[in-house]
């Protein structure tokens, strides 16, 4: 796993004129899975930034994000790219399987496109490479660091936003 993000990562999660709003998406009961949850749990609302902690039906959350207009969407998930163990990538539209091949209730690209349809919003999904996601408390120490980059790089970026 890399030490740091990648520089199209770290634009991405820069405040922006608008709203940005990040759905965090995974099961705290599948290890690595749950590494949405953790950053939801480490991050702050802001004027500028929306938090919503989806757990695995981020369907439940689609009216709410709506209803807030942003600019920008980020969904944060576990996925398995092939990466390493931590890595950390943003996932493009064509790379979001059509089926519900993770712990989510609804496929995520159908969640994308809901988004799409309903909002004007910027959407981007960033995946971080999972070492396991099986039944078991905890994330590996790989997904961890990565995790606590992410969320430091949000706090720091909308601390004043």
């Amino acid at each position: 796993m890399s030490n740091s993000l990648t520089a199209e990562i770290n634009d991405l999660l820069k405040p922006a004129p608008y709203m940005t709003v990040i759905i965090c998406v995974g099961n705290v009961l599948r290890s690595d899975d749950g590494a949405g949850p953790y950053i939801a749990s480490h991050l702050k609302n802001t004027k500028k930034l929306a938090v919503f902690d989806a757990g695995y039906t981020p369907e439940n959350f689609i009216e709410e994000v709506v209803e807030l207009k942003p600019g920008r969407i980020i969904v944060i998930d576990a996925a398995d790219f092939g990466g390493e163990a931590g890595e950390v990538k943003i996932i493009s539209e064509e790379d979001i399987p059509e089926s519900s091949l993770s712990t989510h209730a609804i496929p995520m690209k159908l969640i994308y496109h809901i988004f799409k349809d309903d909002t004007d919003s910027d959407i981007r999904f960033i995946g971080i490479q999972p070492k396991s996601v099986k039944y078991d408390e905890g994330l590996s120490p790989e997904v961890k660091a990565a995790s606590d980059m992410i969320i430091s790089q949000i706090n720091k970026e909308f601390a004043d936003a």
